[in-house]
């Protein structure tokens, strides 16, 4: 509980330091944006007093300076000691023939003129020069910014809100899945550390119970030690079923395919199945391989490995649940330009509800199944993992059939 409190809270961290982070990207993409949006042109005092010429009231702009005052949509007049305008350019109808007081200039010089934002300059003969911009979009305080460019701030702000939601769920989907992986991986070292640590102490007790099998005189003993024996051999196979299962669900394992004689590879299989197996349960089985002549040395490209293990445990399975004994088929063919693998028995085969349950691609590992469940989930993932066509079925003769092809 404490350790996964301290990931819980790890997570959590995590999740805060990328809000962070995206809130200082936020900061700079505004910053970059307020560094190249324009400010708020004016024309400059010099560049009208470079232009004018004549003095005391009787002053003339040049033409370009004229035109180009227009086109800003500026207007600018002098107004002299007394606080009469003397000279006037583009100047608003509401601002015209107008005598301004101390207490006038005091309040445009620092803010507006009625609704015109206005700068004032001190001229050579200690009149002002005040020049304006003729629209009221400009937001002039202790700063001053263009309205269009604060439009341009609200028009953003949405989308930047909207990234942002999309980037922290996005990073949060990848810190999960990370997550999850190296809880996937902590889970398959645990299984294989488990499986590694039974596997001597199993060895031990198969060799000993073989032992006993074949030394004690006692029949009751004896039939005690095949118990263990039978057990035994049960909990490896579950061991490798589940140490292998991990493997597939998780994608840890590294399981190279090179190109194999699948001939020989089956009936090298089924050679030490049989080498395996005891006397009365040979008597009990009989083994049927066959395999197309034109597929008898052909290679094909797959991991030995797996399909040793899924054919393993399809033979098994047929085993377990025909104890009164079954003719086991294997057989290799072509069909339509495709190669199938069959391997089936005429036992007692498996009701229709559970057909269907494996059959699906969302079929899962169900406990209630017991090995026969496990066993053929591996059946199912080793075919998945060679992009093979699987099919559980019911055969002619009513057993239980598994089809692969490719």
């Amino acid at each position: 509980m404490r350790i996964r409190g301290e990931r819980r809270v790890q997570f959590i961290i995590n999740i805060l330091l990328c809000a962070i982070v995206i809130l200082f990207i936020d900061l700079i993409i505004y910053s970059i944006i307020v560094h190249e949006s324009q400010d708020v042109y004016k024309t400059s005092a010099g560049e009208i007093m470079n232009n004018m010429t004549g003095d005391k009231g009787k002053f003339s702009l040049s033409v370009e300076e004229s035109v180009k005052l227009h086109s800003n949509n500026e207007f600018a007049f002098i107004i002299d000691k007394e606080g009469k305008t003397v000279w006037s350019e583009n100047l608003p109808d509401d601002l015209k023939n107008r005598q301004y007081t101390l207490q006038d200039v005091a309040k445009f010089s620092r803010y507006y003129l009625e609704d015109y934002p206005v700068h004032t300059y001190v001229v050579d003969d200690g009149g002002l020069l005040i020049i304006g911009k003729l629209n009221s979009k400009i937001w002039k305080y202790t700063l001053e910014y263009d309205v269009n460019n604060l439009l341009l701030f609200v028009k953003i702000t949405p989308l930047v809100l909207v990234v942002n939601i999309i980037l922290l769920i996005f990073i949060s989907l990848k810190l999960y899945k990370a997550k999850q992986r190296r809880r996937e991986e902590e889970r398959v070292e645990w299984i294989a550390g488990v499986s590694h640590d039974i596997r001597t102490p199993l060895a031990i007790i198969l060799g000993n119970a073989q032992m006993i099998l074949n030394e004690s005189p006692d029949d009751r003993i004896k039939n005690k030690a095949e118990i263990i024996d039978k057990q035994g051999v049960r909990i490896r196979a579950l061991v490798e079923n589940l140490n292998l299962s991990s493997k597939l669900d998780f994608g840890t394992g590294r399981f190279i395919k090179k190109q194999v004689q699948m001939s020989v590879f089956i009936r090298k299989i089924l050679t030490n199945i049989i080498n395996t197996l005891d006397e009365d349960t040979v008597s009990k089985f009989e083994f049927d391989l066959n395999i197309e002549e034109g597929l008898q040395g052909k290679t094909f490209l797959i991991n030995e490995e797996l399909v040793e293990r899924a054919i393993i445990n399809l033979i098994n399975n047929s085993m377990k649940y025909n104890e009164e004994g079954c003719t086991i088929s294997i057989n290799l063919n072509e069909n339509n330009k495709n190669t199938v693998l069959e391997i089936k028995d005429n036992g007692q085969g498996v009701n229709r509800e559970f057909l269907q349950k494996i059959n699906k691609k969302s079929y899962a590992f169900e406990k209630s199944m017991g090995n026969h469940g496990l066993g053929l989930k591996i059946v199912k993932k080793v075919a998945e993992y060679h992009r093979w066509k699987i099919e559980f079925l019911k055969n002619e003769e009513g057993g239980f059939s598994c089809r692969m092809q490719w």
